[in-house]
């Protein structure tokens, strides 16, 4: 899919036209769940700040997929946002500062106007993205974590290290990955309400090494390894190595 730009009226009507023009992108790149939710929110409320308090006259939309990542501008011919009398970001920048990436603004001034926002957002959900390939040779690891922001760092960290993973925020989802079963599962105890104290222990009495990381330490049977959270990811990587190959 490739890079697709609108141009929009800066006016309340043209704001239902600008959430069906991203809605229909995520669908099309194959995003679901979080990650369509959230980019559809925040670029609606930059796309709101906009027409509503920029004086803007035209809002411009642009979506360009990369690997593992959508880049979003969102673009006026207004004024930069901030509400009179305050300093805090308008409630769009907010939320893209939480979900994205990077952010990149210039702001439009009354001797310039024209706002620019850049957003890279890690997506995780587009079913034509493959899991992360490992080179040859390499285990793979699955990694389970309803906090979609430390397990995409997570998983980053270790596929920058050579592994293969498999990042899932459900259990639901981790009983259908374990069913190709991995070199090792590392497991959040409290993915899906606490659901992953009884994954990590079924995982390990199938055979499939544990590392449970969590706020809350699991009974000796849960897990192969232990790591409270928050944890650094070094000492994940070490854990899986030491279970992985422990004579190397």
């Amino acid at each position: 899919m490739s890079a697709r730009t609108r141009w929009f009226p800066a006016t309340p009507g043209s704001l239902p036209e600008i959430r069906a023009f991203v809605r229909d992108l995520a669908g099309e790149s194959g995003l679901h769940g979080d990650d369509a939710r959230d980019v559809l929110l925040a670029v609606a409320e930059a796309a709101d700040n906009a027409v509503r308090r920029a004086g803007a006259s035209v809002v411009v939309v642009t979506w360009e997929p990369r690997d593992h990542a959508v880049l979003l501008i969102i673009e006026d011919d207004g004024v930069f946002d901030l509400e009179a009398g305050t300093a805090a970001r308008p409630l769009g920048l907010r939320l893209l500062f939480g979900i994205a990436d990077e952010v990149q603004v210039r702001p439009g001034k009354p001797t310039w106007p024209g706002t620019v926002v850049r957003a890279l957002v890690r997506v995780w959900s587009r079913a034509d993205v493959p899991d992360l390939p490992a080179p040859p040779g390499r285990p793979r690891v699955l990694l389970v974590d309803g906090d979609r922001f430390s397990g995409q760092s997570l998983a980053a960290f270790l596929h920058a290290e050579g592994y293969e993973v498999t990042l899932v925020p459900t259990i639901a989802a981790a009983q259908d990955a374990v069913l190709s079963p991995p070199a090792l599962a590392i497991v959040d105890l409290l993915t899906s309400h606490g659901e992953g104290t009884r994954f990590a222990a079924a995982a390990r009495a199938s055979g499939v090494p544990v590392v449970a990381v969590s706020a809350i330490e699991p009974a000796t049977h849960v897990a192969d390894a232990y790591l409270p959270k928050p944890v650094h990811p070094l000492r994940v990587l070490a854990a899986v190595r030491d279970l992985l190959s422990p004579d190397s």
